[in-house]
């Protein structure tokens, strides 16, 4: 099993983890708490502090459990190594569970000859357009596709895919960009947006343009996996809940998926499409839509998924499928071995434009036995909208119950109760 990583003052050498920069909340603030528990020794790498304080939760837990706070150039992997190597505790590792530093991270791990993933892999995950090339050359299903910069790219590409389309950023997350278009002329503004802005969400440099691609009519899944020694584990896959077009809004997920033949049919897809960029180091969380076709690729993410999907897997089988990303990373053996076998879901509060006038008391929450975790965001006098994307989100509600139908009946019941009211 796992060797043990130590803490300063324990039997053995101190080690330490590194986190390149992280996400607000979620599995970035879990992983930081996991790997102090671990007995490892935290490094928490970024290029601008001060970014984490728009979440007071989330400044304080770094504070709490970072013994460290390095600055430097994350975008950079010479820089976040040489930073590295200053250290007096030895780093054991590198990881990250923020999709804009992966490629980051797997560099940084490969110069320092740490565990990770192979640098080639994470920068083809990353981009959009490189994995379904990849993907495409290798005969892993992916929608009909085209890079364009221009209304005459538009239009070469509409001539293939049809209409409506999607048009996305080939290097966003969360949704963050991605639209349902119906017209030609929303087609054309939406990739002239897109390819007007010389960086991402996260001031990384871009190549101007935008996927256009095909829209898929389906249910969307997604497939948590896990690869270490050259075999991949599928955990599971997660049924997906999407607000309405225009947009791709994920409202809420369940896990393990009750589409048992078609839930086969898209693992089996996930691991063609990581064979496909040469994946060989951790979690993934693989998207795919099931179409008239069978399962089409949507993208890889080589990270655990967001939205507390690890927390549902965990729930779900037993598998602390963000602990054991740590123990890897650290140099360990991760354990993936299923200990029990329920249901988890969870279910995201969406706003609308108005003026939020009150909001639920959370003792509503103690009435609902099956819940195990929740947050409402709102507050009272808060403008608000409907989510255009994840971050606009208010709120969320997890339950676990014998099965996933039962969960993600009690999470609907339960959401009912957490949102807000409005004045207007």
């Amino acid at each position: 099993m796992t060797a043990p990583a130590t803490r300063p003052g324990a039997d053995g050498p101190a080690r330490a983890l590194a986190f390149v920069e992280s996400n607000l909340t979620g599995t970035g603030m879990q992983a930081l708490c996991l790997a102090r528990s671990l007995g490892l020794r935290t490094l928490f790498v970024t290029s601008d502090l001060d970014r984490y304080s728009v979440d007071p939760d989330t400044a304080r837990t770094i504070r709490a459990y970072a013994d460290e706070i390095l600055h430097c150039d994350t975008q950079s992997p010479s820089a976040v190594e040489k930073t590295l190597r200053t250290c007096a505790t030895p780093v054991a590792g590198v990881m990250t569970v923020m999709e804009y530093y992966v490629p980051t991270a797997a560099a940084t791990a490969h110069r320092m000859g740490l565990p990770g993933l192979a640098p080639s892999a994470a920068d083809a995950a990353r981009d959009k357009r490189k994995t379904r090339v990849r993907c495409a050359e290798r005969g892993v299903p992916v929608p009909v596709f085209r890079f364009v910069q221009d209304a005459a790219g538009v239009d070469a590409a509409l001539a293939e895919t049809g209409l409506p389309c999607v048009v996305k950023p080939v290097d966003e997350s969360a949704s963050i960009g991605v639209a349902l278009c119906r017209t030609r002329e929303e087609a054309v503004e939406r990739v002239a947006d897109i390819a007007g802005r010389p960086t991402n969400s996260k001031g990384q440099p871009r190549v101007p343009g935008a996927l256009l691609e095909e829209c898929l009519f389906g249910h969307e899944v997604s497939v948590e996996t896990f690869t270490f020694e050259g075999r991949t584990t599928v955990l599971g896959v997660t049924d997906k809940l999407l607000g309405p077009t225009p947009h791709f809004v994920e409202l809420g997920h369940t896990f393990p998926s009750s589409l048992n033949e078609d839930a086969a049919r898209a693992a089996e897809l996930a691991v063609a499409a990581l064979d496909a960029i040469g994946f060989d180091f951790g979690p993934a969380h693989v998207e795919a839509k099931l179409t008239r076709r069978g399962p089409v690729l949507i993208e890889v993410n080589a990270r655990t998924g967001g939205d507390f999907i690890p927390d549902l897997v965990e729930h779900a089988t037993g598998v602390p499928l963000l602990r054991e990303s740590v123990i890897a990373h650290s140099g360990g053996r991760p354990d993936l071995t299923p200990t029990r076998a329920k249901g988890a879901a969870i279910r995201f509060v969406a706003g609308r434009s108005g003026t939020v006038g009150s909001v639920p008391d959370p003792e509503v929450m103690t009435h609902f036995p099956s819940v195990v975790a929740f947050r409402a965001k709102a507050v009272p006098g808060q403008r608000t909208t409907w989510p255009s994307h994840s971050h606009e989100r208010l709120g969320h509600v997890m339950t676990c119950a014998a099965t996933a139908e039962q969960a993600a009946a009690d999470a609907n019941a339960a959401l009912a109760h957490l949102a807000p009211s409005y004045q207007d």
